[in-house]
């Protein structure tokens, strides 16, 4: 924060916890994504959500839950827009055969990649706007995901034992 109580362009007249700023910088990123892939035939949640299958390449719906930091039951809700639209299936796990694993079809992969060269652009403006470098904003973003999911891992613990209040 400056001398004169701002914080960058902006004025700050409240002071914040960190979870809200966390919210405030996701809603803004969010919009910057939406409006840099407007024109695309993926949303920005969406082509997250065809990156993590196209990195992984074949990979189990938990396992792609846990690199989107999202429910399973919200990843499966996507798999079926994708599958509805021919974009993604579902092949069988070759060691599991109550699993299967998720791909892109063709069709997804061609969205994937039209959807990527606007995600690309916009990566390169936020990049300049960052200073020329992520190196560093990515390993504290890194760092938050992991205290996120402690601290979930901890709220959830918790929230499983009974009080005392219940056992009295």
């Amino acid at each position: 924060m400056t001398l004169s109580g701002r914080r960058g362009s902006r004025a700050e007249p409240l002071d914040t916890s960190l979870l809200f700023d966390v919210f405030a910088l996701n809603q803004a990123v969010g919009r910057f994504l939406a409006d840099a892939m407007r024109h695309g035939p993926l949303t920005p949640a969406e082509y997250a959500v065809y990156s993590a299958i196209f990195e992984l390449e074949a990979a189990t719906p938990t396992a792609l839950g846990v690199r989107l930091g999202m429910r399973l039951t919200t990843f499966i809700d996507q798999l079926r827009v994708m599958e509805r639209r021919g974009h993604a299936r579902r092949v069988p796990h070759p060691t599991d055969r109550r699993s299967y694993r998720v791909v892109l079809t063709a069709d997804g992969l061609a969205a994937h990649r039209a959807a990527n060269r606007l995600f690309e652009t916009a990566h390169a403006a936020y990049v300049v706007a960052l200073g020329g470098g992520d190196v560093r904003p990515r390993q504290v973003l890194r760092s938050m995901r992991e205290a996120a999911d402690r601290a979930g891992a901890v709220a959830n613990a918790a929230s499983r034992r009974p009080s005392s209040a219940a056992a009295g």
